[in-house]
């Protein structure tokens, strides 16, 4: 898939374009999604034994803290960057080269310490590759079309989860095999569209103080939209790193001949195609109407459903009922915050900067779930107990925004 040069009309992108996005934003999820979802937890099994949801709450805290200031940091610093590439593709392409180093540390490791160095360098490769990534969305493409691009590029998470469950799970056996397919496939799905990739030329930026780094959070449908997805991705967060566990802790969830692994996959499968649909629907939707709350909102409280449908109905098929709706309600949320962030952003100059604040939103779930996970499980409680906590988390960010109605 190869993107074309940029169109003479700012506010209007090709086709071409689109799905050259759309492409690179799946090219990104699937350098991190198989890992939390798959790897780092086999990791952290291999290592860890008994403890092992201990020790993959700790990395994940550790990433997500790397993450959270690693996004801002790359953000900031692609909207101060001026080479005949551009702005956002040296970070794009540098970011993908030290994806694969990263990897790399990661699969290498045999120890806790080691894990926890590669974990790090790889949370600072993908913020580098992604924070640029995310920003060319509000740089060059005009509102009329933020649904129908954030549509496509939310098909990247389903796209990243089905190729965990039906690439990455079947090379079980061999982990640096793994690891090198991860590589390869997200090097496909990103190289096409950033070296082809021409972005409009720009005015010298005006250096930010870092105090001004959190300015946007001043802003009131910023702040709320931040601490509403602050919460759903805390979900989100917990359903990625502890559904293999709670599959294998669950013996009626399993279906008769089928091992917590297998299902796991088929889940992945099942909720990556509801999530597809949803997403791409509801973004193209909400270009049409030009709302893009009331969607969100339903997102939210449709995960909430999912979640509560996994703790209530453990056995099968309750698991596959529960995460088809997570994964069609993840899709729709997905795709129009999305779409909704990029309109309501406060400085349009400054997008690396505010999009990487929120997409701390985003990254620092990933310390908070497994912190709230790790005191849950610290209690004595069973893990199904974490996922009610998420369900919860899920539901609040809908009310936050429900009465906000001078959102997009």
């Amino acid at each position: 898939m190869i993107a074309p040069a940029a169109e003479s009309d700012p506010s209007h992108r090709s086709r071409w374009f689109i799905l050259g996005y759309g492409a690179a934003q799946a090219g990104a999820f699937v350098c991190f999604i198989p890992l939390l979802t798959l790897l780092l937890p086999g990791k952290a099994q291999l290592m860890g034994g008994a403890e092992k949801a201990l020790l993959l709450s700790q990395m994940a805290m550790l990433g997500g803290l790397t993450a959270a200031f690693a996004n801002v940091l790359f953000g900031t610093l692609s909207d101060r960057t001026r080479t005949p590439l551009g702005r956002r593709r040296p970070w794009i392409l540098g970011g993908l080269v030290l994806v694969a180093l990263s990897l790399g540390l990661i699969g290498r490791a045999d120890s806790p310490l080691q894990l926890a160095f590669g974990v790090v360098a790889f949370q600072l490769a993908v913020n580098a590759l992604f924070a640029p990534l995310a920003a060319l969305v509000p740089d060059m493409v005009g509102d009329a079309q933020k649904g129908l691009i954030s549509a496509w590029a939310g098909a990247a998470l389903p796209v990243a989860n089905l190729f965990t469950a039906v690439v990455v799970t079947r090379l079980a056996g061999s982990t640096p095999l793994q690891f090198a397919v991860v590589v390869v496939v997200a090097a496909a799905l990103i190289l096409p569209f950033a070296l082809t990739l021409r972005e409009p030329s720009s005015s010298r930026p005006v250096p930010t103080p870092l105090g001004q780094s959190f300015a946007a959070l001043r802003d009131r449908r910023f702040f709320w939209t931040f601490v509403s997805r602050l919460l759903v991705e805390s979900a989100v967060a917990i359903n990625t790193l502890y559904l293999l566990f709670l599959l294998q802790d669950v013996p009626e969830a399993t279906p008769p001949g089928w091992s917590p692994l297998q299902l796991f996959g088929a889940l992945l499968i099942a909720s990556t195609l509801a999530a597809t649909i949803s997403g791409f629907v509801g973004g193209v939707s909400s270009d049409r109407v030009r709302r893009r709350r009331p969607f969100v909102i339903a997102g939210g409280v449709g995960m909430a459903a999912g979640l509560a449908l996994m703790i209530g109905w453990p056995q099968w098929p309750g698991p596959l009922a529960a995460q088809v709706l997570f994964g069609a309600a993840h899709g729709l949320h997905a795709t129009t915050v999305a779409a909704m962030t990029a309109e309501i952003l406060p400085d349009r100059a400054r997008a690396g900067r505010d999009l990487g604040v929120m997409n701390m939103a985003i990254a620092l779930p990933q310390s908070l779930a497994p912190a709230v996970a790790a005191a849950l499980l610290g209690l004595g409680l069973p893990l199904s107990s974490v996922f009610l906590a998420a369900c919860v988390a899920a539901l609040m960010a809908s009310a936050i925004l429900a009465p906000l109605r001078r959102l997009a």
